[in-house]
């Protein structure tokens, strides 16, 4: 039988008959300064910086907390040892403007944040860090049920040796655990050892999900992360830019097995010291998953690899990503300063060329790089140009949360599997559907369509096109609906069942014969429209007049 002190039963009773033993979600609001501060709702939330510790100090399995915008901290006193502990069965969400009823109800990310700060004594300002949190997130024992979303997590400083407190500034991930990270931004943490924004070992298996991990300083290894033998860490739809360390700019992988990184960013990563590695570096055995990625713009300022340097690891392979501009010592941008030698990649783009089964190069034409738009150009060789079967099957959207395997008729596939292809990259060049979708105006005059022949089943028809923009792209879209336009909001409706792409002559005419398909039933209402290419419209296309047809 296990024995109860007699202060511990007495406060477990105290629950018992209190509101919140029954309550499913606990609100805190630092900036609230009125009501009953005890959690039951947004009007009496928990208040202050210390707003969130208290939540967690009551919270029990299958409860959430409520956290609206504001700065919080792990310890009111100055204790560098205190951090905020994820526990399993809670569901953490930030980012709250007040009052909403649910997560889906937050305003947009950026807008609200809730800060996890380690600035304890506010004085960062005056770069004075050896005062600030040793960790901001811990996460003893947890499983994937222990979430936390929707944070901005900044300032940790792990800088002492001894009891881990030089590495995993963020979020530190120690033994066989794994927590669920979502909408997190890392920002501006430093260590002394390794892994600035986590570190990750024995096993551990943490999910990262829409983060980013941004400007840490990772000491000695990984400027963002640093996993040692690390198991199935997943990285999916991420940011790293602008972190440092000696070795691994961005990302160490130690000695770690069944990594997986998806459709994410790293942008401006630096390794200084002579092992490189800029975005990426791995060792040791183990092995790792990189797929549609974009590696872009990292330094390694004393080794040659800038990119991934891959030291020896034999299970490691890249698929459907870009590497491109990543400068190695001297300033050189070979293929050797993107990805070393012998490194398994495939359906890759390397700048300067990579040996390995579909990969290529040439341009991305990333839409806006100084932007950190890296969405491809129409030009771009990397369209519908992957590898289906080395997707991450876990998402089927891309860096942005767009669809992905978004087909682009106007460019021939040349990757692998069945139509549509996935394009190389974290971000997926936009469908002709989602182009078409953002244009509901434009600049075209009144361009006219008209159309010939018959809608008899398996009929020859024909689209005729004036007064268009000359020698521009055209989508004709044909379709059955009960509406006056195959396009409605940036939807189909429905899906059409034509859809031809030409461009039009010089004198903004064209000529699209199609036929129908030999099954169309009787009595359909049948619409056409076609979208030309117009640089004066919101999304670069702008529509015809539709005209409306009948099956007989």
């Amino acid at each position: 039988m296990r024995i109860v002190s007699s202060c511990r039963a007495a406060l477990i009773a105290a629950l018992a008959l209190s509101p919140l033993a029954s309550a499913d979600t606990l609100f805190v609001d630092a900036n609230l300064a009125l009501g009953a501060n005890d959690g039951s709702s947004w009007s009496d939330a928990f208040q202050g910086a210390d707003g969130l510790q208290a939540a967690l100090g009551v919270a029990m399995s299958g409860d959430e907390i409520f956290v609206a915008d504001g700065r919080y901290l792990a310890s009111s006193t100055g204790n560098r040892g205190h951090a905020f502990a994820l526990a399993n069965g809670v569901t953490i969400y930030g980012s709250f403007a007040g009052g909403e009823a649910s997560p889906e109800e937050r305003p947009p990310f950026g807008t609200a944040d809730s800060v996890l700060d380690g600035d304890l004594a506010g004085n960062d300002g005056s770069a004075l860090f050896g005062d600030n949190s040793f960790h901001l997130i811990t996460t003893v024992g947890t499983n994937s049920s222990a979430v936390i979303d929707g944070f901005v997590v900044r300032a940790g400083n792990a800088d002492t040796s001894g009891s881990n407190r030089d590495r995993g500034a963020g979020i530190l991930c120690l033994g066989n655990v794994s927590p669920t990270v979502r909408n997190c931004r890392f920002l501006a943490n430093r260590c002394s050892f390794g892994g600035a924004a986590g570190y990750v070992n024995n096993g551990g298996a943490p999910t990262f999900t829409d983060c980013s991990f941004e400007d840490g300083n990772g000491g000695a290894f990984g400027g963002a992360f640093d996993i040692a033998g690390g198991g199935a860490v997943l990285f999916d739809r991420c940011l790293f830019r602008g972190n440092t360390a000696a070795r691994a700019g961005a990302l160490e992988l130690f000695s770690s097995s069944g990594i997986v990184i998806s459709s994410s960013v790293f942008v401006d990563n630096t390794a200084t010291g002579t092992s490189g590695g800029g975005a990426i570096w791995l060792g040791s055995g183990g092995g790792a998953r990189v797929r549609n990625c974009t590696i872009v713009s990292n330094s390694a300022t004393s080794h040659a690899n800038a990119g991934i340097r891959n030291q020896g690891v034999g299970n490691f392979r890249v698929f459907n990503s870009i590497l491109w501009d990543n400068t190695g010592v001297g300033g050189l941008q070979n293929p050797e300063n993107q990805v070393n030698a012998g490194t398994l990649v495939f359906n890759s783009l390397v700048q300067g060329g990579f040996t390995g089964s579909g990969n290529v190069e040439g341009d991305p034409d990333f839409a806006d790089a100084a932007g950190l738009d890296f969405t491809p150009g129409v030009n771009s060789p990397v369209i519908d140009a992957g590898d289906n079967g080395q997707t991450y099957n876990g998402s089927d959207t891309d860096y942005l949360g767009n669809p992905r395997q978004a087909d682009v008729l106007s460019v021939l596939d040349t990757g692998l599997g069945d139509a549509p292809i996935v394009d190389m990259g974290a971000l997926e060049f936009p469908s002709a559907w989602l182009e078409l979708g953002g244009a509901l105006a434009g600049t075209l005059g009144e361009p006219n369509l008209l159309m010939t022949g018959t809608l008899a089943p398996g009929s020859a028809n024909a689209a005729a096109l004036s007064n268009a923009a000359p020698s521009s792209l055209s989508f004709l879209v044909a379709g059955f609906s009960l509406i006056n336009t195959p396009i409605k909001g940036g939807l189909l409706q429905p899906a059409p069942d034509l859809f031809k792409s030409i461009s039009t002559s010089a004198a903004g005419t064209l000529d699209l014969p199609f036929t129908w398909p030999t099954n169309l039933p009787s009595g359909l209402s049948t619409y056409y429209q076609v979208w030309v290419q117009d640089a004066g419209a919101p999304a670069g296309f702008a529509s015809t007049n539709a005209v409306q047809g009948t099956t007989p």
